[in-house]
């Protein structure tokens, strides 16, 4: 397949806005590189990270160079970037499993969700450092996490609330149901009340 058609296949309108120099730099300083780790800058666009990382051992993948994310299978010490967006759950996943030591992410802060934290936590990585931020042309704030294996995490995660009353997701408080009263219909004998 040709690097435009991989990239037409895999890729967002969004998915390629570039991190600003400064907060890619303050970034870089939040993932406490060490000269003899390995590091993976998945996305390289522009270069705010590869190009700006300590002395250390790099490598990088850029779509449109054909260099793809998902073909990477080298174990890393360390991944950093600003990943795109619309493939937050694969990316997500995908580094969960080259990953050894941290990961250190710019995510928008819709993008980190409760199932996110949990592939997270269940991968054995704990937040260590949150950082939030606001580019002003970007859609919406966003939050740095550094995420590292088998350490504690500063963030907790909460699994969905069901209703109280039911034990389920009825509907309550959502399509026009009130917040306050279980929304599973009554019935006795398989007829509504």
């Amino acid at each position: 397949m040709s690097v435009t058609a991989t990239h037409k296949a895999r890729a967002s309108p969004n998915d390629s806005i570039y991190t600003p120099q400064p907060l890619a730099d303050y970034i870089i300083g939040m993932a406490n590189i060490q000269s003899d780790e390995w590091v993976l800058d998945p996305c390289r666009g522009a270069g705010a990270f590869y190009d700006h990382l300590p002395s250390c051992h790099k490598a990088y993948c850029e779509i449109t160079e054909d260099k793809d994310f998902y073909e990477w299978e080298t174990p890393v010490d360390v991944v950093i970037g600003n990943p795109p967006y619309s493939q937050w759950n694969r990316w997500l996943e995908h580094t969960l499993n080259i990953c050894k030591k941290r990961f250190v992410y710019l995510f928008s802060v819709l993008s980190l969700t409760p199932r996110r934290l949990k592939m997270i936590h269940d991968a054995g990585f704990g937040i260590t450092q949150i950082y939030t931020t606001k580019v002003s042309w970007w859609m919406s704030q966003s939050i740095v996490i550094v995420a590292e294996k088998d350490k504690p995490s500063i963030l907790q995660y909460s699994p969905n609330q069901q209703c109280p009353e039911c034990g389920h997701m009825c509907g309550r408080g959502v399509r026009g149901n009130p917040p306050n009263v279980c929304a599973k219909p009554n019935k006795i004998d398989g007829f509504k009340v």
